[in-house]
C-alpha cells in the first residue's frame, strides 16, 4: 500500500481537530519541551526567531516558517528574547473513509522545518482558523477548510530545498531591518554568490530579498502603529526612511490603510 503524503491528507482524509487553533504570543522566558507528543499538529511562526529541536535535529525559526509534527515526536524550542515569537498553533487527528484514525507508519509526511512557498500565506490561514467558533458546525467547516488549505501549502512547499544559507541571511534582514541592506551583503552573509542568493532567497520566501525587505519594514510599521504611540516620522527613521512621504506611500500600497485611520481603529 503506498503512503500517503500531505496532499492525501488535504484532499482525502478525515480530520478532527482536537483542540481549538491557538496563537500563542510567547514571554521572553519561554521556552517549550515536549518528550512525545500526543497528536498530528501544526506549529507556523508568525512573528520573532529561535530554534527548534524535532527528534535530535535542530532548525531556525522565523517568520513563515512551518512544521507538521507527529504523535510520538519530541520537540524542544526556545526564543529570541529580544524577538520574541508569536506561534499559531492548530491539533488534530488524521481519520480514514471509515472513520479509524490512520497508523502513523501508513504515512509519509515531511520533517523539519517547512517555508511555504507564500508566507504571508500562513498568517492568513492563521487568522481565518483563529477567527470562528468551532462550536458552530458552519463555522467548523470554515476551520477545517483553513486546516486543509495549511496542508496544501505544506506539501507544496515540502517539495522544495529548505535553504539555511538563505535564511542567515533573512535572520539578518530581520533582526536589523531598518538597515539599508544591499543584495551584495545579505549574499556574503549567506555564502552565495548574488545571482545564487536572489534565486535560493525568492524559493525561500516567495519574494526577491529588497522586496521582501519592504514587506519586513511594513509588517513592523503595522505593529508599531497598531502597540506604540511612536510618530510617524519615528517609525521611519528606525525602519530606515529618511523620507516620510515615500514611506506613507509604501505602508499604505502594502497594507491598504494610512497610518492615521489604522491608529483610529486599532481593531484593524
Amino acid at each position: 500500500m503506498p503512503l500517503k503524503d500531505p496532499l492525501w491528507l488535504a484532499e482525502k482524509a478525515k480530520l478532527r481537530l482536537t483542540a481549538s487553533p491557538l496563537l500563542y504570543h510567547c514571554e521572553p522566558i519561554w521556552s517549550w519541551k515536549a518528550e512525545s507528543l500526543e497528536n498530528y499538529a501544526i506549529w507556523g511562526v508568525l512573528e520573532g526567531s529561535g530554534k527548534l529541536t524535532l527528534n535530535g535535529k535542530t532548525s531556525s525559526l522565523s517568520p513563515g516558517v512551518c512544521f507538521l509534527f507527529q504523535p510520538r515526536d519530541a520537540i524542544e524550542a526556545s526564543q529570541n528574547p529580544l524577538n520574541p515569537l508569536s506561534i499559531f498553533v492548530t491539533r488534530f487527528e488524521i481519520l480514514d473513509t471509515d472513520n479509524e484514525i490512520v497508523p502513523n507508519e501508513q504515512l509519509e509526511l515531511p520533517r523539519g522545518a517547512i517555508r511555504p512557498m507564500a508566507p504571508s500565506s500562513l498568517e492568513n490561514l492563521a487568522n481565518l482558523s483563529l477567527s470562528w467558533n468551532a462550536e458552530n458546525p458552519t463555522q467548523q467547516g470554515i476551520q477545517n477548510h483553513a486546516l486543509r488549505m495549511l496542508l496544501l501549502l505544506i506539501a507544496d512547499a515540502s517539495h522544495g530545498e529548505f535553504d539555511e544559507r538563505a535564511l542567515k541571511a533573512l535572520n539578518a534582514m530581520e533582526a536589523d531591518s531598518g538597515r539599508k541592506w544591499t543584495v551584495e551583503e545579505l549574499s556574503r552573509i549567506a555564502g552565495l554568490s548574488s545571482s545564487q542568493f536572489s534565486r535560493v532567497f525568492h524559493r525561500l520566501t516567495g519574494e526577491p530579498p529588497i522586496q521582501h525587505l519592504i514587506t519586513l519594514r511594513m509588517s513592523k510599521a503595522k505593529k508599531m502603529f497598531l502597540e506604540t504611540s511612536l510618530s510617524i516620522e519615528e517609525i521611519a527613521e528606525s525602519l530606515g526612511y529618511s523620507n516620510v512621504s515615500f514611506f506613507e506611500q509604501q505602508f499604505i500600497q502594502r497594507t491598504g490603510h494610512d497610518p492615521e485611520s489604522l491608529r483610529r481603529n486599532r481593531a484593524i
